[in-house]
């Protein structure tokens, strides 16, 4: 086992975090009330505090009750997506704010090259009262006052209509063009603009993905259709949460570094990091305390609703970067293939922050028989490059019981001018089968042990598929702030 690399056990200052555990202590009465209501003492080890998440402690207090001794200096007031059942209002600090336009400059400059070559940003995040689109443009705006180059900003949210018409009027003006956008957006704002007959300009295109994690084939789909070499910054994902702010950033080397895992699964495995593959975010967040509960992300940061021991539901793991990358480096895995890619990270400095690496929700699963299947795992498997013909990538997956026999079912939203026959519907379910089978092993023994004695009988083939035409499922995109494949 000579690539074995044990993940962190956190991020960040214990001593610091214990300093905001009692502040909050002295400061917030909700945070009073929740550890005397379990018996435990300020005094103790910081380890030893209850962690508290969003029912125990955001939903069984009064909005008042929660804020810190600082509430006079909120800037904003922002409300979560509801996507886990219940939409939380959250304050937002005036000194957030402030470092937020800063990082934005750094983040686009290092990334996109922004000083070098005009640009012109376009926010496609839902606006109203979503902390994505409303406060990145905000970010992005007051970033640009401060500018002695040419940077343009386009903010009309989820308007996919007005981001392609604006878009064909102006992209022989810039010299690249960088949309903030859900990855699940991303389809349905490029089948739209075929459907208008105005095709992006797939060369100038940039992206900042925010919202939801998205398997790397999408991003290199991306890439190669827009024949953008390897080396070249094209799509970057950013962390958080409207419940913590932002966490985490990729850079070119932590897109390298997943794109290489995601050619050799047997080389992530004997790092210890599993299928699927997780986005690798450097962490962002030198005021927060980050550990892991029973694998989920444990946060502590104060903030206009101060958190001690909250935990976000995301399954995540922590690595030091410099140990990473060498091992990496040193695998004996790499072909010439990878060399690109290899090289890339080899020129990327040993002392840059190190990474959160994010599989997805640890509180958003199906449990089929005795296998527990994850929203990453059935992302992977509906968004395979082998569907991308067929398939928009968007889906809804529940489990239902007819005759007492349980049944993974799926809405899943086809192409434009895909007619679904027989053929197309034995290639996704043979597709699906496979994938989930490879993510999963305990379901692949189950199929060929159980299930795949029924696989000729169309109803009661253990995958129900129901096939909805574009933009069935694409067109919420405009309307909601993040999708879920699997609803709570």
């Amino acid at each position: 086992m000579p690539y074995t690399l044990c993940p962190m056990t956190f991020l960040g200052s214990p001593r610091k975090a214990a300093n905001i555990a009692r502040r909050a202590y002295r400061s917030v009465p909700a945070y009073q009330h929740f550890l005397a209501a379990r018996g435990a003492n300020i005094r103790e080890s910081f380890e030893k505090l209850p962690p508290v998440d969003k029912k125990s402690y955001i939903l069984a207090y009064p909005f008042d009750r929660l804020l810190g001794d600082d509430a006079d200096r909120i800037l904003a007031l922002f409300r979560s997506s509801g996507s886990s059942g219940n939409p939380v209002c959250w304050p937002y600090l005036r000194s957030r704010n402030r470092l937020a336009v800063l990082a934005m400059r750094l983040f686009l400059e290092r990334s996109f090259a922004i000083h070098q070559q005009k640009t012109l940003a376009i926010v496609a995040l839902s606006l109203g009262s979503s902390i994505g689109g409303v406060q990145f443009a905000a970010s992005l705006n007051a970033m640009n006052l401060k500018l002695p180059y040419p940077f343009w900003l386009f903010a009309p949210g989820s308007s996919f209509p007005e981001i392609i018409e604006t878009i064909a009027n102006t992209q022989h003006l810039v010299k690249q063009i960088i949309l903030f956008i859900a990855p699940s957006a991303i389809a349905h704002l490029h089948l739209l603009a075929e459907q208008l007959q105005k095709p992006l300009p797939l060369e100038k295109l940039r992206y900042v993905a925010l919202s939801e994690p998205f398997p790397e084939n999408l991003r290199t789909g991306l890439q190669r259709n827009s024949g953008i070499a390897e080396n070249v910054p094209f799509m970057f994902s950013m962390y958080g949460s409207t419940d913590t702010g932002g966490l985490g950033v990729e850079s070119l080397a932590t897109v390298a570094l997943r794109q290489l895992l995601t050619r050799h699964p047997t080389l992530a495995e004997r790092l210890g990091i599993n299928l699927p593959i997780p986005l690798f975010f450097h962490s962002i967040a030198s005021d927060a305390f980050l550990e892991t509960v029973d694998g989920s992300l444990c946060i502590t940061r104060w903030q206009g609703i101060p958190l001690v021991r909250y935990l976000l539901g995301d399954r995540v793991a922590f690595y030091n970067w410099r140990k990473l990358k060498t091992a990496i480096l040193t695998a004996a895995d790499l072909s010439a293939a990878d060399e690109p890619l290899a090289k890339i990270i080899s020129r990327t400095s040993n002392w840059l922050p190190n990474l959160i690496a994010v599989t997805g929700r640890s509180d958003s699963s199906l449990i089929l028989g005795r296998t527990n299947l994850t929203e990453s795992m059935l992302d992977e498997a509906v968004k395979r490059p082998e569907l991308q013909d067929i398939l928009t990538g968007l889906y809804r997956a529940r489990i239902i019981y007819q005759q007492e026999r349980q049944y993974l079912a799926f809405d899943l939203e086809t192409r434009p001018d895909v007619g679904i026959n027989e053929e197309i519907d034995r290639r996704v379910y043979r597709s699906l089968i496979d994938s989930i089978g490879e993510l999963e092993p305990f379901f692949s023994i189950d199929w060929q042990n159980i299930y795949s004695h029924w696989d000729n009988h169309p109803d009661l083939r253990v995958l129900k598929l129901n096939f909805l035409p574009w933009p069935s499922l694409s067109q919420l995109t405009e309307t909601t702030i993040k999708q879920r494949g699997i609803l709570p």
